[in-house]
């Protein structure tokens, strides 16, 4: 209820001012054609009001035209000026959000395009309050682009320069002559305090832009940005090209007209946000045909005095066509040529993919370590791309993870997929320059191959990081071993080799005195060595079968198959070739432990009774298989100890298992063991 009084408050003050200003503008009206109808009388002024000088008016009626026409020209101009900012105004009036902040837009826009004449209050003194009120929002019209496109102030403490701003000009129109009018200041104070509120607008804009914007507006400012860049430079035109002759000056004031009419439209799309990401192609276009036209004019304006120093005035014709041939056989290549160059500078090098790729290959030359590859790839990327946001996405060993970003993301972004031999290994994912601008076919295609290139990178970073991994588990098993055995040693033959110590000096002092005690305790002894001997053997078990030393690989899984004969399985051992050559003794502890795993997995767990153990050697691997004819795996199975050690006994040694149901409905454990790596031998 309150927000729809508010509104309808705005509108009524709207009203009222709008209603005041087309009154202001009717009555000044014909001040206006008879300031423009009449020549300038100082030279100095007529920038300023409008006027033409002598010179130009003479200039004007060898066109043909009269100073009338001229008035006409130019009231007609801001009848269409004062239409636009009118239209722009009374559209914000509808928008319900923001109501204050549309009412300030809406005065400034109308305060702008009804701008009346200076001698507009000498004919009409009694219209000196609403004047002012209408004006001093044109007069302040700068503090509008310190809460552009949003109405916030950025940062807030930028708020007190604008309110500084505002109460200066009050006080100079309403407290004229006093101490608080800007124009009896000291030069220096009011030069200070003019370029501080400058300083501070232009600071406001950049940090808005670059630390609190996001995609949206971020191309609401490029519209009114762009405006006024636009506005600026049909304002040199107007002061420097302008003064040059009357046709120049008549179509510079229609450039610079345009460009004023640009600003209320440009800043009334940024608030609307109608059409935001249309800017993009506005702005390249302007870059490229304003570069291209001035090239024009600057070789029309030397081949032309070039070419008349050596052609009488009479063939003054040959030069202009001459000059203009020339410009029509360049004007193709030029425009493709800058076309180029405006892309790279708008779109980097996208339409360059051989660029891309050599950039690409020297960033991973110069990398110093692979830690710094994958940032400095996504570096290299946003800069040739020019794109805001690319992140390397990697498939680990658990879940997927951000390897190496840079930038920030809009809303959405593309993800493009990379592999390795026909593994996924992750994907790039990259922000278009616009969140509605999304990338072309021929962007995707491009960025599908470079995805690529960064596959073969991520291989690498991933194998090393797998490295890495299986280097941190050999030493931490290493020292959990270390401890192990420490702790056996200390804990168990310890305190079992004190006590037989101690057992024996009893012993020998009972000899003589009480020999069959002394008997007795060696007896005792002897039955607490073979258990102790026992006990070293199981500790030296643990640490390597012996088996393995006394049989070999292939005949102690025959002779561990073989104690589990009277479970019903039928288990047959076969190897290719047999007898196997001579293997590192990791390797061979390595596969003599997965086989004992998944052989006590088919007794326990398969329902099966048959079970076929084969091992074949083969490119310097070797490949275990074990296949059963039992019930299989079920779909859903939570992996046990056994599973994980089979998988992390190869991995140690650079090896891979994989477990699956076989083609009969039983279960398959394939393992295959490097046995040609050095570092694994005995």
């Amino acid at each position: 209820m309150k927000s729809t009084k508010t509104l309808w408050l705005v509108r009524v003050v709207w009203l009222v001012t709008a209603c005041f200003a087309i009154y202001f503008f009717i009555l000044d009206f014909p001040v206006r054609l008879e300031t423009y109808s009449s020549i300038c009388e100082n030279p100095s002024d007529c920038l300023e009001t409008g006027q033409l000088t002598g010179d130009e008016a003479g200039q004007l009626s060898q066109l043909g035209l009269s100073l009338d026409s001229y008035a006409g020209f130019k009231v007609f101009l801001e009848i269409v000026n004062v239409l636009v900012y009118f239209g722009v105004s009374s559209l914000l009036l509808f928008r319900k959000e923001q109501p204050l902040f549309n009412l300030y837009v809406s005065l400034v826009f109308l305060s702008l395009g009804f701008g009346l004449s200076y001698n507009f209050l000498n004919d009409h003194p009694a219209h000196f309050i609403m004047y002012h009120f209408i004006s001093n929002f044109g007069a302040t019209y700068l503090v509008l682009f310190y809460v552009l496109p949003d109405g916030k102030f950025v940062p807030k403490w930028t708020v007190f320069i604008a309110l500084f701003w505002i109460l200066v000009g009050i006080f100079s129109v309403y407290f004229k002559g006093s101490v608080l009018d800007v124009e009896k200041w000291p030069i220096w104070l009011g030069a200070f305090c003019w370029i501080s509120f400058h300083v501070g607008l232009i600071f406001s804009q950049i940090y808005r832009y670059r630390k609190k914007a996001d995609s949206i507006v971020r191309q609401q400012m490029k519209w009114y940005l762009y405006s006024i860049i636009m506005y600026v430079i049909a304002l040199l035109l107007l002061n420097f090209v302008g003064p040059l002759n009357i046709s120049l000056k008549i179509a510079t004031e229609v450039v610079f007209a345009l460009s004023e009419m640009l600003i209320p439209l440009s800043i009334g799309f940024a608030i609307f946000k109608y059409r935001l990401w249309d800017i993009n192609f506005i702005i390249h276009r302007t870059v490229l045909y304003g570069i291209l036209s001035l090239l024009v004019v600057l070789f029309y304006s030397i081949s032309i005095s070039v070419l008349s120093r050596y052609i009488v005035e009479e063939e003054k014709m040959i030069s202009s066509l001459i000059t203009a041939g020339m410009i029509a056989i360049g004007f193709q290549p030029v425009k493709e040529k800058l076309q180029s160059l405006v892309n790279r500078l708008i779109f980097g090098e996208r339409d360059n993919p051989l660029s891309i790729l050599k950039k690409l290959s020297s960033t991973l030359t110069a990398a110093g370590s692979l830690e710094n590859v994958l940032p400095l790839v996504v570096s290299t990327l946003t800069k040739t791309l020019k794109i805001p946001y690319v992140a390397i996405r990697l498939i680990g060993k658990e879940e997927p993870y951000i390897a190496a970003s840079i930038g920030t993301p809009n809303n959405a972004y593309t993800e493009i997929p990379f592999f390795y031999q026909g593994n996924k290994l992750g994907s790039l994912l990259l922000s278009s320059r616009d969140t509605n601008e999304p990338f072309r076919q021929r962007d995707i295609e491009l960025l599908e191959g470079l995805a690529q290139q960064v596959g073969i990178v991520a291989q690498s970073i991933l194998l090393h990081k797998d490295l890495q991994r299986s280097r941190s588990k050999l030493v931490l098993a290493r020292e959990e071993e270390r401890r192990r055995l420490r702790r056996d040693l200390h804990d168990g033959l310890g305190p079992s080799l004190a006590s037989i110590k101690m057992k024996l000096d009893v012993a020998e002092s009972f000899i003589i005195s009480k020999p069959e005690s002394a008997s007795q305790i060696i007896h005792d002894t002897g039955n607490q060595l073979k258990l102790l001997i026992e006990e070293i053997r199981i500790l030296v078990y643990s640490l390597r079968p012996p088996v393995l030393d006394e049989l070999g690989l292939l005949a102690a899984i025959r002779e561990m198959c073989s104690h589990y004969s009277q479970t019903g399985i039928n288990f047959s051992v076969l190897a290719t070739p047999d007898p196997l050559p001579a293997l590192p003794a990791a390797a061979e502890t390595a596969v003599y432990r997965i086989a004992q795993e998944a052989v006590t997995n088919v007794v326990r767990h398969s329902s099966a009774n048959q079970c076929a153990i084969t091992i074949l050697e083969k490119n310097g691997s070797l490949h275990l298989t074990i296949v059963d004819n039992g019930k299989g795996m079920p779909k859903q199975v939570k992996r046990g100890v056994g599973l994980h050690s089979m998988n992390e006994r190869a991995e140690e040694l650079g090896g891979t298992t994989m477990i699956e149901n076989s083609a009969d409905g039983g279960l398959a454990v394939l393992a295959k063991i490097p046995i040609n790596r050095g570092g694994f031998d005995d």
